[in-house]
């Protein structure tokens, strides 16, 4: 009998990219009190994202897996559920997704979000801000919840979803001040391990 373990294995490791052991990408981790690495680019909405531009708001950068992630899938619900909050306390969301913009689309299809979404293929910002690779993080995520998270997030997906990118990508959530500081520097300890919604609420308020 295939145990439940397997299976959330299977289920996080369905995306393409072969597994590696431990490594950071690009650039070292970001630290908090230093300036955040700036950047261009391209939103889902065809529009063009400078970090820069975001001086005088604070920000919330949050580095996903993919589109077709079932965790990640639940974390982007739980905080479009702030929404509102978020909104008007000015607070600007970007969301890192490895997914193409063609998978982003899909996954967005007939919903509205707050968060701008940034599709990176490329890899471009992963490796700027040193987001990991690590297959024992994502076998970690399985005595720390993440089978529930997966079971929750896969309810909350309108059409299934083919994953894409790393099998092994951890995510990580960046908040930054209004002078383009970070104050919070969160590499996730294993999948589902993300910046607690409380301490973003703290943030902007």
């Amino acid at each position: 009998m295939v145990s439940k373990v397997t299976l959330l294995l299977a289920s996080l490791l369905a995306a393409t990219g072969s597994p590696a052991a431990t490594k950071t990408q690009g650039q070292a981790k970001v630290s908090a009190k230093q300036s955040a690495p700036t950047f261009t680019a391209q939103s889902l909405s065809g529009t063009t994202v400078n970090l820069a531009d975001y001086r005088g708001k604070k920000v919330l950068l949050s580095f996903y897996r993919n589109a077709g992630c079932p965790v990640c899938n639940l974390r982007f619900h739980q905080l479009q559920e702030q929404a509102a909050l978020f909104q008007s306390k000015g607070l600007v969301v970007l969301a890192v997704y490895e997914s193409s913009a063609d998978k982003m689309k899909q996954y967005v299809e007939g919903e509205t979000y707050y968060a701008t979404i940034l599709p990176d293929p490329a890899l471009n910002l992963y490796q700027l801000y040193g987001i990991e690779l690590s297959m024992g993080k994502v076998m970690k995520g399985m005595f720390h919840g993440a089978m529930g998270k997966m079971s929750q997030g896969k309810k909350l997906f309108k059409s299934k979803i083919k994953q894409d990118g790393n099998s092994n990508r951890i995510g990580a959530d960046f908040l930054i001040d209004e002078n383009g500081k970070v104050v919070t520097a969160h590499y996730d300890r294993y999948i589902g391990d993300e910046l607690p919604v409380a301490d973003i609420i703290k943030f902007i308020n």
